[in-house]
């Protein structure tokens, strides 16, 4: 596990405006494989990346719908798929410490990045999560890691103190 300090943050959900100019739907089971492909090569080389393998990725995944992270709100998680493999993806548990949805994953393949797919599937996280009768979301980012810090800062994110 790396060494950099953690920020959680919250936002106070509202509804939002999504576009989806790009087709997305809610995460099934038989994406597990798929969305470690993803966790992969999203994570590779960033300064959250700590030597894992695709083992390791894969493992991830499963405890993400293993419920260790909090219970699994597959209606609430989002993917996108373009071609054979996933662009983007939001993964999202009830996190028991926060007493609160948790974003536990958010991720976007290199050759994606810069086109808007995390805040888009983020936002409809959020509208999901709305509907659910939730009232916020948090999430924990590694301090240093400043696309993912300032993509959250700019839907409304804020540091929290836990």
């Amino acid at each position: 596990m790396n060494a950099h300090r953690r920020i959680p943050m919250e936002i106070r959900l509202t509804r939002l405006s999504v576009d989806r100019k790009v087709p997305r739907r809610t995460v099934r089971e038989g994406d597990r494989e798929d969305l470690a492909i993803l966790l992969y090569a999203a994570y590779r080389g960033t300064i959250d990346d700590d030597g894992e393998t695709f083992a390791d990725a894969l493992a991830e995944i499963d405890k993400v719908f293993a419920g260790e992270y909090g219970t699994f709100f597959p209606d609430c998680s989002f993917v996108i798929q373009e071609g054979e493999f996933l662009a983007s993806a939001s993964l999202i548990t009830w996190w028991e410490p926060h007493n609160a949805p948790l974003v536990a994953f958010t991720m976007t393949r290199p050759d994606a990045r810069g086109r808007g797919l995390a805040r888009s599937l983020l936002k409809e996280s959020m509208n999901a999560l709305l509907d659910r009768g939730d009232d916020r979301l948090t999430l924990i980012v590694t301090d240093g890691n400043e696309p993912a810090q300032a993509l959250y800062r700019t839907l409304g994110f804020r540091e929290i103190l836990v």
